[in-house]
């Protein structure tokens, strides 16, 4: 109800902050398939940073295979999430590969107001 309210403040849209945390309770209550679904029709179901929870959702429910096909697209940022799904597959070496790999800064998040600069 909380989140709701919230996102009705926000006219209707819901932050992808707050919305993640819906997700398991989607899951725990209509599947994980529903979660999928709701995740992914999100304005932000398609970032990398929405990928990584729908994989987490799907390993949870021990879909790794499918956890580490919505990984591979966002590989460079997601890449220790990744590496640890293949290795649970048993593909050791896919994911020694992408560790070995130097990995790019993951993009900052639009508007947020987290930095690393000084206050002043």
């Amino acid at each position: 109800m909380h989140l709701d309210a919230l996102a009705t403040a926000r006219g209707g849209e819901e932050d992808w902050d707050l919305y993640w945390i819906r997700l398991p309770l989607i899951a725990a209550c209509d599947g994980v398939d529903k979660a999928i679904a709701h995740a992914r029709a999100h304005p932000e179901g398609t970032t990398w940073y929405a990928a990584a929870h729908i994989a987490e959702l799907l390993a949870g429910a021990g879909r790794t295979e499918e956890a580490a096909a919505v990984l591979e697209p966002h590989a460079s940022a997601n890449s220790h999430d990744l590496a640890g799904y293949l290795i649970d597959l048993g593909r050791i070496e896919d994911a020694l590969s992408l560790l070995q790999r130097r990995t790019p800064q993951q993009p900052e998040l639009s508007g947020g107001p987290w930095h690393d600069d000084p206050p002043f």
